[in-house]
Protein backbone atom coordinates (compact mmCIF):
# COMPACT_ATOMS: atom_id res chain seq x y z
CA UNK A 1 0.00 0.00 0.00
CA UNK A 2 0.96 3.16 -1.14
CA UNK A 3 0.58 6.28 0.87
CA UNK A 4 0.75 10.41 -0.43
CA UNK A 5 0.26 12.92 1.88
CA UNK A 6 0.54 16.81 1.49
CA UNK A 7 0.15 19.56 3.90
CA UNK A 8 -0.21 16.94 6.82
CA UNK A 9 1.16 18.10 10.55
CA UNK A 10 4.79 19.60 9.70
CA UNK A 11 5.12 17.42 6.32
CA UNK A 12 4.45 19.19 3.43
CA UNK A 13 4.73 16.90 0.97
CA UNK A 14 5.73 12.38 1.61
CA UNK A 15 5.38 9.31 0.31
CA UNK A 16 5.55 5.92 1.57
CA UNK A 17 4.79 2.72 0.84
CA UNK A 18 3.83 0.14 4.10
CA UNK A 19 5.47 -3.11 4.10
CA UNK A 20 4.92 -5.76 6.43
CA UNK A 21 7.57 -4.31 8.69
CA UNK A 22 7.48 -0.71 8.56
CA UNK A 23 9.15 1.60 11.06
CA UNK A 24 9.07 5.61 11.66
CA UNK A 25 11.90 6.86 13.09
CA UNK A 26 12.78 10.64 14.00
CA UNK A 27 12.90 13.28 16.52
CA UNK A 28 9.60 14.74 18.19
CA UNK A 29 7.65 16.42 16.18
CA UNK A 30 8.68 15.35 13.19
CA UNK A 31 5.49 13.89 11.55
CA UNK A 32 6.04 10.21 12.20
CA UNK A 33 2.78 9.73 15.09
CA UNK A 34 0.85 11.97 12.59
CA UNK A 35 1.18 10.55 9.39
CA UNK A 36 1.09 6.68 11.27
CA UNK A 37 -2.57 7.62 12.83
CA UNK A 38 -3.93 9.44 9.98
CA UNK A 39 -3.08 6.26 7.61
CA UNK A 40 -4.64 4.02 10.68
CA UNK A 41 -7.93 7.00 10.94
CA UNK A 42 -7.98 6.65 7.09
CA UNK A 43 -8.09 2.69 6.59
CA UNK A 44 -9.93 1.84 9.44
CA UNK A 45 -12.96 4.52 8.19
CA UNK A 46 -13.10 2.32 4.80
CA UNK A 47 -12.70 -1.11 6.40
CA UNK A 48 -15.92 -0.33 8.86
CA UNK A 49 -17.61 1.42 5.99
CA UNK A 50 -17.46 -1.79 3.97
CA UNK A 51 -18.40 -3.93 7.14
CA UNK A 52 -21.18 -1.83 6.89
CA UNK A 53 -21.70 -1.81 3.21
CA UNK A 54 -21.41 -5.62 3.29
CA UNK A 55 -24.15 -6.68 6.57
CA UNK A 56 -26.94 -4.11 4.89
CA UNK A 57 -26.26 -6.53 1.69
CA UNK A 58 -26.45 -9.39 3.69
CA UNK A 59 -29.78 -8.43 5.09
CA UNK A 60 -31.03 -7.48 1.97
CA UNK A 61 -30.47 -11.15 0.93
CA UNK A 62 -32.13 -11.96 3.65
CA UNK A 63 -35.67 -10.37 3.15
CA UNK A 64 -35.19 -7.91 5.69
CA UNK A 65 -35.87 -4.04 5.16
CA UNK A 66 -32.95 -2.25 5.26
CA UNK A 67 -31.70 0.91 3.62
CA UNK A 68 -28.98 0.77 1.15
CA UNK A 69 -26.28 3.11 0.80
CA UNK A 70 -23.11 3.60 -1.09
CA UNK A 71 -19.91 2.85 0.09
CA UNK A 72 -18.15 6.60 -0.58
CA UNK A 73 -21.51 7.54 1.97
CA UNK A 74 -20.79 5.40 4.54
CA UNK A 75 -17.39 5.90 4.70
CA UNK A 76 -18.28 9.67 5.00
CA UNK A 77 -20.10 8.88 8.09
CA UNK A 78 -17.16 6.70 9.54
CA UNK A 79 -14.65 9.30 9.16
CA UNK A 80 -16.27 11.78 10.62
CA UNK A 81 -15.01 10.29 13.94
CA UNK A 82 -11.43 9.99 12.74
CA UNK A 83 -11.36 13.36 10.72
CA UNK A 84 -9.82 15.46 13.92
CA UNK A 85 -6.86 12.68 13.46
CA UNK A 86 -5.66 14.92 10.31
CA UNK A 87 -3.65 17.96 11.24
CA UNK A 88 -3.38 20.56 8.62
CA UNK A 89 0.07 22.44 7.94
CA UNK A 90 0.28 25.70 9.24
CA UNK A 91 -0.52 28.20 6.76
CA UNK A 92 -2.06 26.09 4.70
CA UNK A 93 -5.50 25.24 4.00
CA UNK A 94 -5.86 21.87 3.42
CA UNK A 95 -4.14 18.63 3.72
CA UNK A 96 -4.24 15.45 1.53
CA UNK A 97 -3.89 11.73 2.34
CA UNK A 98 -4.07 9.67 -0.73
CA UNK A 99 -3.75 6.28 -1.03
CA UNK A 100 -2.81 3.77 -3.71
CA UNK A 101 -3.71 -0.19 -2.81
CA UNK A 102 -3.14 -2.28 -6.49
CA UNK A 103 -4.54 -0.61 -9.17
CA UNK A 104 -7.07 1.73 -7.10
CA UNK A 105 -7.14 4.91 -5.18
CA UNK A 106 -8.33 6.40 -2.03
CA UNK A 107 -7.78 10.36 -1.93
CA UNK A 108 -9.42 12.27 1.56
CA UNK A 109 -8.54 15.95 2.05
CA UNK A 110 -9.52 18.11 5.14
CA UNK A 111 -9.20 21.47 5.62
CA UNK A 112 -8.44 23.39 8.56
CA UNK A 113 -11.88 23.21 10.23
CA UNK A 114 -12.45 19.55 9.94
CA UNK A 115 -14.22 19.52 6.50
CA UNK A 116 -13.19 16.80 4.50
CA UNK A 117 -14.26 15.04 0.96
CA UNK A 118 -13.36 11.56 0.06
CA UNK A 119 -13.31 10.09 -3.68
CA UNK A 120 -11.51 7.53 -5.75
CA UNK A 121 -12.22 4.39 -7.81
CA UNK A 122 -11.76 2.57 -4.60
CA UNK A 123 -15.34 2.48 -3.48
CA UNK A 124 -16.70 1.36 -6.26
CA UNK A 125 -14.25 -1.62 -6.94
CA UNK A 126 -14.45 -2.24 -3.22
CA UNK A 127 -18.52 -2.48 -3.46
CA UNK A 128 -17.95 -5.14 -6.10
CA UNK A 129 -15.39 -7.01 -4.12
CA UNK A 130 -18.02 -7.23 -1.29
CA UNK A 131 -20.76 -8.23 -3.42
CA UNK A 132 -19.01 -11.13 -5.56
CA UNK A 133 -17.71 -12.21 -2.53
CA UNK A 134 -20.73 -12.26 -0.07
CA UNK A 135 -21.58 -15.12 1.75
CA UNK A 136 -24.83 -15.14 3.97
CA UNK A 137 -26.00 -17.71 6.47
CA UNK A 138 -29.79 -18.17 7.22
CA UNK A 139 -28.98 -17.55 10.69
CA UNK A 140 -27.78 -14.12 9.40
CA UNK A 141 -24.19 -14.44 10.00
CA UNK A 142 -22.11 -13.14 7.12
CA UNK A 143 -18.78 -13.01 5.67
CA UNK A 144 -16.66 -11.32 2.65
CA UNK A 145 -13.54 -10.66 1.46
CA UNK A 146 -12.36 -7.25 2.52
CA UNK A 147 -10.64 -5.13 -0.15
CA UNK A 148 -8.18 -3.33 2.38
CA UNK A 149 -7.34 -4.47 5.54
CA UNK A 150 -7.12 -1.43 8.27
CA UNK A 151 -4.14 -0.31 9.60
CA UNK A 152 -5.06 0.03 13.62
CA UNK A 153 -3.36 1.49 16.39
CA UNK A 154 -4.34 -0.41 19.94
CA UNK A 155 -7.06 1.99 20.86
CA UNK A 156 -8.85 1.30 17.47
CA UNK A 157 -7.95 -2.36 17.36
CA UNK A 158 -8.83 -3.77 21.09
CA UNK A 159 -8.67 -7.44 20.33
CA UNK A 160 -7.23 -10.06 22.01
CA UNK A 161 -3.32 -10.88 20.67
CA UNK A 162 -2.68 -14.53 21.74
CA UNK A 163 0.45 -14.61 20.41
CA UNK A 164 1.57 -11.67 22.10
CA UNK A 165 0.24 -13.03 25.06
CA UNK A 166 2.88 -16.41 25.26
CA UNK A 167 5.57 -14.01 23.90
CA UNK A 168 5.43 -11.95 26.87
CA UNK A 169 4.68 -14.71 29.60
CA UNK A 170 7.65 -16.42 27.65
CA UNK A 171 10.10 -14.24 27.86
CA UNK A 172 9.17 -11.35 30.40
CA UNK A 173 7.78 -13.80 32.63
CA UNK A 174 4.33 -11.97 32.71
CA UNK A 175 1.13 -13.56 32.87
CA UNK A 176 -2.64 -11.92 32.34
CA UNK A 177 -5.39 -13.65 34.30
CA UNK A 178 -8.58 -11.37 34.01
CA UNK A 179 -7.46 -8.41 35.06
CA UNK A 180 -4.98 -9.29 36.89
CA UNK A 181 -1.61 -9.44 35.93
CA UNK A 182 1.31 -11.80 37.42
CA UNK A 183 5.00 -11.88 37.56
CA UNK A 184 7.00 -15.01 38.40
CA UNK A 185 3.71 -16.18 39.79
CA UNK A 186 2.83 -13.11 41.78
CA UNK A 187 0.08 -10.72 41.10
CA UNK A 188 1.17 -6.73 40.43
CA UNK A 189 -0.01 -4.08 42.94
CA UNK A 190 1.46 -1.54 41.35
CA UNK A 191 2.25 -2.54 37.12
CA UNK A 192 4.88 -0.12 36.16
CA UNK A 193 5.09 1.86 32.51
CA UNK A 194 6.66 -1.42 30.69
CA UNK A 195 4.78 -4.18 32.32
CA UNK A 196 1.66 -1.77 31.14
CA UNK A 197 2.92 -1.20 27.78
CA UNK A 198 3.17 -5.32 27.75
CA UNK A 199 -0.05 -6.02 29.13
CA UNK A 200 -1.85 -3.53 26.17
CA UNK A 201 -0.27 -5.44 23.58
CA UNK A 202 -1.36 -8.52 24.53
CA UNK A 203 -4.93 -7.35 25.73
CA UNK A 204 -5.55 -5.04 22.64
CA UNK A 205 -3.29 -5.70 19.91
CA UNK A 206 -4.98 -8.55 18.12
CA UNK A 207 -5.64 -7.26 14.65
CA UNK A 208 -4.13 -8.37 11.40
CA UNK A 209 -2.22 -4.41 10.54
CA UNK A 210 -1.62 -3.04 14.13
CA UNK A 211 0.48 0.50 14.69
CA UNK A 212 2.37 0.57 17.58
CA UNK A 213 3.44 4.16 18.96
CA UNK A 214 7.29 3.72 20.26
CA UNK A 215 6.74 0.31 22.09
CA UNK A 216 10.36 0.49 23.06
CA UNK A 217 9.89 3.23 25.30
CA UNK A 218 9.68 1.40 28.90
CA UNK A 219 12.28 -1.33 27.77
CA UNK A 220 15.88 -2.38 28.40
CA UNK A 221 18.59 -2.61 25.63
CA UNK A 222 17.81 -6.35 25.50
CA UNK A 223 14.31 -6.53 25.72
CA UNK A 224 14.56 -3.66 22.46
CA UNK A 225 16.15 -7.10 20.77
CA UNK A 226 13.45 -9.19 22.00
CA UNK A 227 10.49 -7.12 20.65
CA UNK A 228 12.20 -7.10 17.12
CA UNK A 229 12.66 -10.47 16.83
CA UNK A 230 8.92 -10.99 17.96
CA UNK A 231 7.70 -8.10 15.62
CA UNK A 232 9.76 -9.88 12.37
CA UNK A 233 8.65 -13.35 13.15
CA UNK A 234 5.14 -12.34 13.66
CA UNK A 235 5.39 -10.41 10.08
CA UNK A 236 6.39 -13.33 8.60
CA UNK A 237 3.40 -15.17 9.39
CA UNK A 238 1.48 -12.33 7.75
CA UNK A 239 0.23 -9.54 10.17
CA UNK A 240 1.48 -5.90 9.62
CA UNK A 241 3.44 -4.13 11.93
CA UNK A 242 3.77 0.19 11.19
CA UNK A 243 5.73 1.14 14.68
CA UNK A 244 6.41 4.61 15.39
CA UNK A 245 9.93 5.25 17.06
CA UNK A 246 12.94 7.20 18.53
CA UNK A 247 15.37 4.28 19.16
CA UNK A 248 17.99 3.63 16.50
CA UNK A 249 18.68 0.38 18.27
CA UNK A 250 14.98 -0.92 17.38
CA UNK A 251 15.69 0.24 13.88
CA UNK A 252 19.25 -1.42 14.03
CA UNK A 253 18.11 -4.74 15.30
CA UNK A 254 15.04 -4.68 12.75
CA UNK A 255 17.50 -3.86 9.60
CA UNK A 256 19.54 -6.82 11.25
CA UNK A 257 17.00 -9.45 10.70
CA UNK A 258 15.68 -8.07 7.59
CA UNK A 259 18.94 -8.58 5.63
CA UNK A 260 20.60 -11.48 8.10
CA UNK A 261 21.24 -14.84 5.87
CA UNK A 262 19.39 -16.44 8.65
CA UNK A 263 17.29 -14.50 11.04
CA UNK A 264 17.08 -18.22 13.01
CA UNK A 265 20.66 -18.17 13.90
CA UNK A 266 19.36 -14.92 15.94
CA UNK A 267 16.44 -17.13 17.69
CA UNK A 268 13.88 -15.60 15.59
CA UNK A 269 10.75 -17.89 15.01
CA UNK A 270 9.63 -17.39 11.34
CA UNK A 271 5.74 -18.51 11.02
CA UNK A 272 6.02 -18.22 7.04
CA UNK A 273 8.40 -16.43 4.79
CA UNK A 274 10.81 -13.53 4.84
CA UNK A 275 8.43 -10.39 5.46
CA UNK A 276 9.46 -7.27 3.92
CA UNK A 277 10.81 -4.37 5.44
CA UNK A 278 10.90 -0.50 5.00
CA UNK A 279 12.67 1.78 7.88
CA UNK A 280 11.54 5.69 6.80
CA UNK A 281 13.65 8.47 8.46
CA UNK A 282 11.75 11.54 9.52
CA UNK A 283 14.26 14.99 9.86
CA UNK A 284 13.37 18.25 10.84
CA UNK A 285 14.44 21.17 9.09
CA UNK A 286 12.86 23.80 11.64
CA UNK A 287 9.87 23.44 13.74
CA UNK A 288 6.92 22.87 11.84
CA UNK A 289 8.92 22.04 8.76
CA UNK A 290 9.72 17.84 8.34
CA UNK A 291 10.86 15.48 5.61
CA UNK A 292 11.30 11.68 4.98
CA UNK A 293 13.79 9.95 3.47
CA UNK A 294 14.09 5.97 3.43
CA UNK A 295 16.70 4.34 4.81
CA UNK A 296 18.49 1.77 2.49
CA UNK A 297 18.70 -1.59 3.00
CA UNK A 298 20.19 -3.03 0.10
CA UNK A 299 23.54 -3.10 1.27
CA UNK A 300 23.96 -6.41 3.05
CA UNK A 301 24.10 -7.36 6.30
CA UNK A 302 23.98 -5.08 8.84
CA UNK A 303 27.27 -4.45 11.08
CA UNK A 304 25.48 -4.58 14.32
CA UNK A 305 28.25 -3.58 16.31
CA UNK A 306 29.07 -0.48 13.70
CA UNK A 307 25.30 0.47 14.30
CA UNK A 308 25.40 0.30 17.65
CA UNK A 309 28.29 2.55 17.87
CA UNK A 310 26.59 5.29 15.73
CA UNK A 311 23.84 4.90 18.31
CA UNK A 312 26.27 5.25 21.32
CA UNK A 313 28.12 8.36 19.49
CA UNK A 314 24.45 10.40 18.83
CA UNK A 315 23.87 9.66 22.75
CA UNK A 316 27.30 10.86 23.38
CA UNK A 317 26.83 14.10 21.11
CA UNK A 318 23.14 14.59 22.61
CA UNK A 319 25.12 14.43 26.70
CA UNK A 320 27.91 17.16 25.30
CA UNK A 321 25.30 19.28 24.11
CA UNK A 322 23.09 19.19 27.72
CA UNK A 323 26.47 19.75 29.38
CA UNK A 324 27.25 23.05 27.56
CA UNK A 325 23.92 24.14 27.97
CA UNK A 326 24.03 23.79 31.89
CA UNK A 327 27.75 25.82 31.26
CA UNK A 328 26.02 28.96 29.97
CA UNK A 329 22.72 28.95 31.73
Amino acid sequence: MEVHVRNLGPLKEAAVKLSSVTLFIGVNRSGKSILANAISAVTTAFAEAQWEYAKRHADKRLGRYVELRSLAQLFNEKFQEEVFAIPVRRGEREATISIRYGDASLIVTVDNVANFSAKGDMFEKAEKTTLDTLRVSTSGDFDYTPYLYSWRTLGRCERIYPEALRWIAKTFDIVLVGDAVYEGGNAYRHISSMVESLVNLGRLGGCRNLVLEEPEAHLHDDAVFELAKFIYGQASGGRGFLVTTHSDLLAAWVAALAVHPDPGELGVELAGGRPEVRIYRFKLRAIGDAYVEEVDLSGGEVDMDELQLRVMEELSRALARIRNALRTS
